[in-house]
C-alpha cells in the first residue's frame, strides 16, 4: 500500500531513537501511525531493510513464542 511516508522510514526513525527493539513494540508504534498496517507489510520492510545492511534482525525464541530483535547496525 502506498503511504505519505514509507514505513522503512518511520522503522529506522524508531529503531534509531531506542537503539533496538521488539517486534511486538515495533508494530505497536507503527501502529499509531498507520493503524491499517499488516504484519506482512512491516517484515518486508524490515526484510529490505536488512538486506540493505541498515539494520540487524534477529530471531528470539522465547517461552511465549518465537518474535525478533531489531537493532541497527553500527558503523
Amino acid at each position: 500500500m502506498r503511504r505519505p511516508v514509507p514505513i522503512e522510514a518511520l522503522i529506522m526513525d524508531l529503531i534509531r531513537d531506542k537503539g533496538d527493539m521488539w517486534f511486538n513494540d515495533l508494530m505497536q508504534a507503527l501502529r499509531a501511525w498507520y493503524p491499517d498496517v499488516t504484519e506482512k507489510e512491516v517484515l518486508m520492510a524490515l526484510m529490505r531493510l536488512e538486506l540493505s545492511r541498515l539494520i540487524i534482525v534477529q530471531k528470539v525464541v522465547r517461552k511465549d513464542g518465537a518474535t525478533y530483535h531489531i537493532r541497527v547496525v553500527k558503523d
